[in-house]
């Protein structure tokens, strides 16, 4: 099945716009969770002049933190809050992926009907979608990303396909860790090895020295070596999927629902499509032969390393775009050995309506609207506190919302990130506690998960007055009673479900 090279491709557009409707069925008003905040978080701080890292510290990549930046500012722009503007864009990226899938798909198996289920496959994902709209999430640039990169290995533009697993890897590293495998399998194919592999690292390498550039630029770079590289070496500590197998499978299906299944065949599939093109591999001398070995090298990778370390559904998230290729794959085949063209473009269509139905209906019942209650609890406290000094404990949405800095790089605590500030801090965690309370900051938002510690070094000088969606509010008690007790007023306001629909 040769790579198709056309000049124009009317599904890619029209597939854009559909996941474009899609998408945006789901608003922009859902919950800000923990992780989502903290990207945003990040990239206000970009803007402000801050490099990743220093802001706060994170193991993502710092595309993680730069990327958010470019939302936010086009949001700032034409007048709109920092929350949509990024989620806008991040939805514009998702949109990108869905015609990525389908060009990749066409391309690599040699049919724009193959290209047409691909891309309807991805996007049944219901876990794609949601971060579609709720972003910004790492995940999504991390998926264009990659997906960029098997468009250039289907065309063989080695530089390129370097240069997009570097800036991969340069937003979320464990995008290497699928994608190398199908760049050393198409480099094995390659007809001329040297060359290519000296342009596959040449192109790699550019997006690693521009950042290392700018971090030495910003005097940054020890930091960004430390949060990207040695954070994640010494003190991140993997959570294995096997031995609470159960309650993983349950993450997975809250996450992407009947989908999953579709997930789950697409990957099967290239314990099929993978060994069928590596037999013909020889004789087919084509890019995309040696990148369908390639795919499915990636998938048994994917898996393996999710078995390795999973804590909830979107660590799936790079082999989504594995699975649905392993779809459009399974449909290639079947539609070689059909020999009624009708027939398998009836079956092409029936399966893009019916996914598509799929998704726009779930876009809209999945939706929720909690960003409002979550506005309502920033906006009821600093009702009472105008110019309240806040600190964030595994809680930067308080600090997105009011626009507010947190007072140390530390506020995420989870994976490994609490011991490594108690062996880096001096006096440990009792000491970084004691230095982020020392400006008596007069709320302290605490984010689930809670640890034992944080509430113990809150509790002698502060009180709970409120929990809205995502956080804990904690004030200080020498705001006196009057004050405290407007401040739970205010939180007792919001709606009894967070603003749940």
């Amino acid at each position: 099945m040769p790579a198709l090279r056309r000049r124009t491709d009317p599904l890619t557009p029209l597939l854009g716009a559909v996941s474009l409707v899609v998408f945006w069925l789901h608003g922009f008003s859902s919950y800000l969770s923990r992780d989502l905040a903290l990207y945003t978080y990040a990239g206000q701080h970009v803007l402000d002049g801050v490099p990743p890292y220093v802001a706060v510290l994170n193991r993502a990549g710092p595309l993680a933190h730069l990327l958010p930046a470019v939302g936010i500012a086009a949001g700032r722009a034409v007048g709109q809050s920092d929350v949509l503007g990024a989620r806008v864009f991040y939805l514009l990226l998702a949109v990108v992926c869905v015609c990525l899938v389908h060009v990749v798909g066409r391309d690599v198996f040699g049919s724009r009907l193959a290209g047409l289920v691909s891309a309807t496959a991805f996007l049944t994902f219901l876990g794609f979608i949601e971060y579609a709209a709720d972003g910004p999430r790492e995940k999504t640039p991390m998926v264009l990303f990659g997906l960029c990169s098997l468009w250039a290995l289907a065309h063989r533009r080695w530089g390129w396909a370097g240069l997009f697993l570097g800036l991969a890897t340069l937003t979320l590293q464990l995008a290497f860790f699928v994608g190398a495998p199908v760049l050393v399998v198409c480099l094995a194919f390659a007809p001329r090895k040297a060359r290519a592999l000296a342009l596959a690292v040449g192109g790699g390498a550019v997006p690693v020295l521009v950042l290392a550039a700018y971090f030495a630029w910003q005097g940054a770079l020890g930091a960004a070596v430390d949060g990207f590289l040695l954070l994640n070496l010494r003190d991140t500590s993997a959570n294995p999927m096997l031995p609470h197998l159960a309650y993983d499978w349950s993450l997975l299906v809250t996450g992407y629902g009947v989908s999953l299944y579709v997930l789950l065949g697409g990957l099967l599939a290239w314990l099929v499509l993978s060994p069928a093109a590596l037999v013909g591999v020889r004789r087919d001398a084509s890019a995309g032969a040696a990148l369908r070995v390639g795919l499915g090298l990636s998938a048994v990778a994917g898996v393996l390393w999710t078995l390795h370390d999973f804590d909830s559904w979107p660590d799936v998230f790079e082999l989504l775009p594995v699975a649905a290729l392993g779809v459009g794959g399974a449909f290639a085949a079947v539609r070689s050995r059909v020999r009624l063209r009708a027939a398998s473009l009836a079956l092409a269509l029936a399966w893009a309506l019916a996914a598509t139905a799929f998704a726009g209906v779930s876009s809209v019942t999945r939706r929720d609207h909690r960003l409002e209650a979550q506005r309502s609890a920033v906006a009821a406290a600093l009702d009472v506190l105008p110019h309240a000094r806040m600190a964030s404990l595994n809680a930067p949405q308080p600090l997105v919302l009011a626009g507010r800095t947190n007072p140390s790089r530390y506020q995420m605590f989870l994976s490994g990130l609490d011991r490594y500030v108690s062996e880096t801090w001096p006096g440990g965690l009792p000491g970084f506690t004691e230095s982020l309370l020392r400006d008596h900051p007069q709320l302290v938002a605490v984010g689930t998960p809670s640890r034992a510690w944080m509430r113990r070094a809150l509790r002698p000088d502060y009180t709970v007055v409120g929990a809205p969606p995502g956080w804990v509010w904690y004030a200080a008690r020498s705001l006196g009673p009057d004050t405290l007790d407007r401040l739970r007023a205010g939180q007792a306001q919001l709606p009894p479900d967070g603003g749940a629909r």
